[in-house]
């Protein structure tokens, strides 16, 4: 019988897990061996976790075969279906100013930006100037959550749907909203991390002096 403590019958001495051995002696050796191979396993287990985890952070931004997003650099071309039916590209709208703007309606600051990229809309296309807007979703449902979101605000810039979240690799984003703007030649000339006022004074004088500096170059001047 395994020895009992004060107050204790053999049969919870038992429950404890103080059983005896089969030569009647205590299996307080087994429990050291188990101990011991506790204390080499588990840290091995959280080493091998970690280092999955390094892994797959890591391997979307070391990828060679995606091209390089940098300002100045060519802006990566893609193509997705548009919500209402047909499908969009960047490369589409080479010769304007375009703000590719990625979203999801899941996120506050997406929903809280999406009337004034509207009225920067409206105001560029009553300027008549070369400008789109091209705001990428990529809401995992696909287009049910975001046709709610584009008829309360009355949206008409052209809506893109990417489901499967393609686009955050392919410009290394690391969060929604996210915004690119690109200039006519089809080259990036800022990265916007989160929302902004974009119908401000600021922002539509910015998009002017890209599209100068395009006229510019036109020219050669």
């Amino acid at each position: 019988m395994p020895a009992t403590r004060p107050g204790e019958t053999a049969e919870e001495a038992l429950a404890a897990g103080d059983a005896p051995a089969a030569d009647g002696s205590s299996d307080g050796g087994g429990r050291a061996r188990r101990q011991a191979l506790a204390f080499i396993l588990v840290p091995l287990l959280f080493t091998l976790i970690w280092a999955g985890a390094v892994r797959l952070t890591r391997e979307p931004l070391v990828r060679e075969d995606l091209p390089r997003v940098a300002k100045g650099l060519p802006a990566p071309d893609f193509t997705f279906p548009l919500l209402g039916g047909g499908a969009s590209s960047l490369s589409e709208h080479r010769g304007k100013v375009v703000a590719i703007n990625i979203w999801a309606t899941w996120c506050p600051p997406c929903i809280e930006e999406m009337p004034s990229l509207q009225n920067l809309y409206v105001e560029m296309k009553r300027r008549g100037r070369p400008f789109e807007i091209l705001a990428v979703s990529i809401d995992a449902l696909g287009g049910d959550p975001v046709e709610k979101w584009v008829e309360r605000f009355g949206l008409t810039f052209p809506i893109l749907l990417d489901p499967r979240g393609k686009i955050k690799k392919l410009y290394r984003t690391t969060g929604v909203p996210e915004t690119f703007i690109i200039d006519p030649k089809g080259r990036l000339v800022e990265k916007v991390i989160g929302a902004r006022k974009w119908d401000s004074p600021e922002i539509s004088a910015f998009i002017e002096q890209i599209l100068q500096l395009d006229a510019a170059e036109k020219t050669g001047s």
